[in-house]
């Protein structure tokens, strides 16, 4: 991400074009509206201290053999200091993307478009994230409309076709109404 240069930012689309990911290979990646406001201040900042670099996350002021408008490479002392500021300890940088991983499935998206987002080979790397929403699962199942008649149904036969999306009712003695 700090390789990020504005050609890859879409901020119409609210999407930014990753070329150098890990699987090698170019990706995109939703940004919400927050993140896009972010990026309109990045922009503003870019235009105040150095119009012509490509990079958004860029140097704004000369040290060692860094100039302005050079790439940043590296922000682990920055974080460091920055939690350190604040009061955290024992956190990186890369728990912020656990951080966003349980927040998702929290919030009930689907471990399959967590998966997505995080940018997974597998879903099998995900599903470390579902223990955290079980009540999902109930609110799932919940909504599935079949009514308490069913429960004692002798006719399976006739349950199975109602579960299989047929427009087919079934009264409680197992009879199509």
């Amino acid at each position: 991400l700090l390789g990020l240069k504005w050609s890859d930012v879409d901020l119409a689309t609210q999407l930014l074009r990753l070329s150098h990911t890990k699987a090698g290979e170019w990706q995109t990646v939703p940004i919400n509206e927050e993140s896009r406001v972010v990026l309109l201040r990045r922009m503003q900042r870019r235009d105040q201290v150095c119009p012509n670099t490509p990079y958004v996350f860029f140097h704004e002021l000369p040290r060692g053999k860094v100039e302005v408008g050079d790439r940043v490479m590296d922000i682990k002392k920055s974080f460091k200091n920055a939690c350190r500021q604040a009061g955290i300890e024992d956190f990186r940088i890369h728990d912020l993307r656990h951080t966003f991983a349980s927040w998702l499935v929290m919030n009930g998206v689907a471990l399959f478009e967590v998966s997505k987002l995080l940018r997974h080979s597998s879903i099998q790397m995900t599903e470390r994230y579902a223990h955290l929403a079980p009540d999902h699962l109930h609110h799932a199942v919940s909504n599935l409309g079949f009514s308490a008649q069913f429960q004692h149904t002798k006719n399976l036969e006739s349950v199975a076709v109602c579960q299989n999306g047929l427009n087919t009712r079934v009264n409680g003695r197992g009879e199509r109404i």
